[in-house]
């Protein structure tokens, strides 16, 4: 039987002389180490241990199995081998398993912790940062708003400073600026975003856009005024059309009218409205029923006035009779007398009355003076206006019989004032009689228009008919082109329609229709004869 030699390390064979174990790699040293009665004694041993195991795995084989039985010796061996080694290198199988169960526990743990570890590595997100409006006058205001996630700190400049991840800021910059927000995480870095504010210079200041009255009834008049500064043109809509900076005007729609004030300059427009409410009258409405002295001695006179907006026709009581829609009569009753003025339309029926009072003169008082009358007062509420427009002429005159203002107003009460509307520049003269004299006084009103636009045009003018009875009744109608305002002569003032005007006169009458706007005027004249 061949002699054989087993490693001392890992029990593999070897041959004898072998410098080193094949499979463990141990250097055997056959001198020093073993000799080879060495190696044969752990030959034995080896071979004494294999003859107990294989009679042990005898018993438990089955019958037939033998040849199988024979060879289970040299497969226990290699699994014994192992388990041998594994005993002699205890330290060092101790040692991997414990690194293995780190490495485990570390990735366990970096799983777990991969969100949040990404977060301190992640930079922050800037989810908004504008301003409400990217555009604003000098003065104004904008909002600044922004929301951030994954900061530490966040910041915006210029002029801010440290603010938190979300919220808003009014800022009011002088000049057009640009917004920077910067936001920092602690591993992350910093993003950043912008956000401009443009700002232009002032825009026109509209100090007032109004009228004098809410509302009117249809053929009325109110009058417009305003006041601008910092614009270098102004206009009204509707029909009024480019005025100045300052002024007023009058306006008679025919329905409820919003009026737009548009003031520009090269920084861009400001607005304004003002809403006349125009109310169809479905009576006659008396504006004025006055005399004037309302108090008089026996034998001197009163002036009655009045002025009468939507009327078919009109009478006083006291065996006046028939008269005009606008106008004045002297009275001289011998006792205190009422005067009632009616006015009637399809619609209905309104009166007012005003009382003159005569005195009886007291013979035992003091002597009459025998002065002239005086004039107070009497002036024009703008000496200088643009085509179109109007003024109010007042007036206070003391110790006078009659008092006048020509051209077109006629007779006025001894105090009170007028509107008119002059369509070009008129010199207005007031005159007050007494028996003992007369005194005058004038007033001058310019008229100016403007250059770069169209007068009106008066189309036609007509009356129908143009010849009446006596008492008999004629409609004035007209077609204008672009015209804001419109007057007839003979008390009429501003027509009560936008197209026509009935008209009763006494006597054979010329009425002169004036059209007006900011760059001129237009006048034309009809007749109504009053035949028998």
């Amino acid at each position: 039987m061949q002699q054989m030699y087993y490693c001392p390390n890992c029990r593999a064979p070897v041959a004898y002389g072998q410098t080193q174990c094949s499979n463990c790699k141990t250097v055997l040293n056959w001198q020093a180490s073993q000799t080879q009665d060495q190696y044969q004694s752990s030959q034995d041993q080896y071979a004494q241990q294999q003859q107990q195991w294989h009679q042990a795995s005898t018993h438990n084989q089955p019958a037939g199995s033998g040849s199988q039985g024979q060879d289970q010796p040299q497969e226990g061996d290699g699994g014994l081998r192992l388990l041998q080694l594994l005993k002699s290198n205890r330290r060092i199988v101790a040692i991997i398993s414990i690194i293995l169960v780190i490495v485990a526990a570390l990735i366990i743990a970096g799983i777990a912790l991969q969100g949040e570890i990404s977060k301190w590595f992640a930079a922050p997100v800037v989810a908004s940062f504008d301003a409400g409006s990217s555009t604003i006058t000098s003065g104004q205001e904008a909002t600044l708003s922004w929301e951030v996630t994954g900061a530490t700190s966040v910041s915006i400049s210029p002029g801010i400073g440290t603010v938190s991840s979300s919220g808003s800021r009014t800022v009011s910059p002088g000049e057009t600026t640009t917004y920077t927000l910067v936001a920092s995480s602690r591993f992350g870095g910093s993003v950043s975003r912008s956000a401009t504010i443009a700002v232009t210079g002032p825009l026109p200041s509209i100090n007032s856009f109004s009228f004098n009255t809410g509302s009117i009834y249809t053929g009325q008049a109110a009058t417009l005024s305003w006041s601008v500064t910092g614009a270098t043109s102004v206009a009204i809509q509707p029909e009024v059309g480019n005025v100045s900076p300052s002024g007023t005007k009058n306006v008679s729609p025919g329905y409820t009218t919003k009026y737009v004030l548009t003031a520009s300059n090269n920084n861009g427009n400001s607005t304004a409205s003002a809403t006349l409410t125009v109310t169809a009258s479905k009576a006659p409405i008396i504006t004025i029923l006055s005399a004037s002295p309302a108090s008089i001695n026996s034998g001197e006179a009163s002036t009655l006035t009045w002025d009468v907006i939507g009327a078919k026709s009109i009478n006083i009581n006291q065996d006046i009779g028939g008269v005009a829609s606008k106008g004045t009569m002297q009275v001289t009753p011998a006792a205190t007398a009422v005067y009632t003025l009616r006015a009637d339309s399809d619609y209905g029926s309104v009166t007012r009355s005003v009382t003159v009072t005569v005195n009886t003169i007291n013979t035992t008082g003091p002597a009459i003076t025998k002065d002239p009358p005086e004039i107070k007062t009497f002036s024009a509420s703008h000496n200088s206006i643009m085509s179109g427009d109007n003024i109010t002429l007042t007036w206070a005159v003391n110790k006078a019989r009659a008092v006048s203002i020509s051209p077109d107003v006629g007779n006025v009460p001894s105090s009170g004032w007028t509107m008119v509307i002059p369509a070009a520049t008129t010199i207005y003269k007031l005159s007050a009689v007494n028996t003992f004299g007369t005194e005058t006084a004038e007033t001058t009103v310019t008229v100016s228009t403007s250059t770069d636009g169209t007068a009106p045009v008066i189309r036609s003018f007509t009356a129908t008919p143009s010849s009446i009875i006596e008492g008999g009744t004629s409609r004035l109608s007209w077609d204008i082109k672009g015209d804001t305002i419109r007057t007839i002569n003979q008390g009429i003032g501003i027509p009560a329609s936008k197209y026509s005007q009935s008209v009763s006169p006494a006597m054979t009458t010329s009425y002169t229709l004036t059209a007006l706007n900011i760059y001129g005027s237009d006048n034309a004249t009809v007749t109504v004869v009053v035949g028998p």
